[in-house]
């Protein structure tokens, strides 16, 4: 019995050593990390914003939706969305431009698999959104897709959360400007 005691003391001293140089090394990780994803989301900003110039952030203008940004001159609008893909919970931020239609989409974060999901990063993968939306239907399945199906093999929830959140981005964009 005392050496079962003996065991379990020494583990909870590792296990509370650990626990302590976890939260020292996220001290100073956290900041590193925020400024990051802070610059990350500028420069996505600056792509997504097609040649116009991103306004001021506006927080929580529709549910699903954390952030938008008006592009400047009336040009249309930057969206912060968020989809489900087979990972959990994805950002995306798409441009749309004044009739709903998505000019530019980046996957920003996401837990997809590798290999599969995580082609969805790729700026070549989201290409396959833009131009859709307002006039032309966002592609709901592989086979609205054409030649471009081969594109998401293997990722089909993965896609199916990036097109459900990018067509409601479509239609709040449509709304918002009255169409």
């Amino acid at each position: 019995m005392k050496e079962m005691a003996n065991k379990a003391l020494r583990l909870g001293i590792i296990g509370a050593v650990a626990a302590l140089l976890l939260a020292v090394v996220n001290n100073f990780t956290e900041p590193v990390i925020a400024e990051r994803m802070t610059r990350e989301l500028t420069e996505a900003l600056t792509v997504l914003a097609a040649g116009g110039t991103p306004g001021a952030v506006e927080t929580e203008p529709a549910p699903g939706v954390p952030q938008r940004w008006p592009i400047k001159g009336g040009k249309g609008w930057i969206l912060e969305l968020t989809g489900t893909g087979y990972g959990g919970p994805m950002t995306i931020v798409a441009s749309y431009d004044t009739g709903g239609t998505v000019m530019v989409a980046r996957l920003m974060g996401n837990n997809e698999t590798v290999g599969f999901g995580k082609k969805a990063e790729d700026s070549s993968y989201m290409k396959i959104f833009v131009g859709t939306g307002g006039n032309r239907p966002v592609p709901r399945t592989k086979a609205d897709l054409g030649a471009d199906a081969d594109t998401v093999a293997g990722a089909t929830v993965t896609f199916s959360g990036i097109t459900d959140a990018l067509r409601a981005g479509s239609e709040l964009v449509q709304e918002w400007e009255g169409r």
